[in-house]
């Protein structure tokens, strides 16, 4: 990879998306994380062996081994309290965290991969590194304007975001 951009594996491509998740190279591990859920940004980003950071809209969370953030609906998020009405929430195991935004996704990171689990009425409507989610193995290597790329290096290019959060200047490919 030729830059340090976020890039797209894995959205729900309606007009107004509900969830967004991007992955790109740090420093210290082999991949950090950034999704939004709604209007909300989430970043899970390896600091030090058995440390993350986690910060929810620039604001920091700490979540030690077996601890959960809930992301309430109507008042401020408190670490390790459960709330009913809640928008998504993220558990700790490790140093593997899963970020639960039911029934849309679920995200499994652990500083070296990421694993998106998308809900069955996202099928066919899935966009990003990982293809529409239609079962068709054949028709996985497009860009954003449903054009074939060569290789995994041009579909990561792709479907990079090389504005708002990134001053790196990526090279699209040429739709042909």
């Amino acid at each position: 990879m030729d830059h340090s951009c976020w890039t797209l594996i894995s959205s729900d491509c309606y007009e107004h998306p509900s969830f967004a998740v991007f992955i790109k190279k740090t420093e210290k591990a082999p991949v950090g994380m950034m999704a939004f859920i709604g209007d909300q940004r989430v970043e899970l980003t390896p600091m030090e062996q058995n440390k993350v950071q986690i910060k929810i809209n620039d604001q920091d969370f700490d979540l030690q081994d077996n601890g959960f953030l809930f992301w309430p609906l109507d008042q401020a998020p408190v670490e390790n309290k459960v709330f009913r009405n809640f928008l998504f929430k993220i558990i700790r195991r490790q140093n593997s965290y899963v970020l639960d935004f039911f029934p849309q996704m679920m995200i499994n990171y652990d500083g070296n991969s990421v694993q998106v689990l998308a809900g069955p009425h996202v099928k066919g409507q899935n966009c990003g590194m990982c293809g529409d989610f239609n079962r068709n193995t054949h028709h996985e290597f497009l860009d954003p304007q449903m054009c074939h790329v060569k290789n995994g290096d041009e579909m990561a290019r792709a479907w990079s975001l090389d504005t708002k959060y990134c001053s790196d200047k990526v090279t699209k490919p040429v739709c042909t």
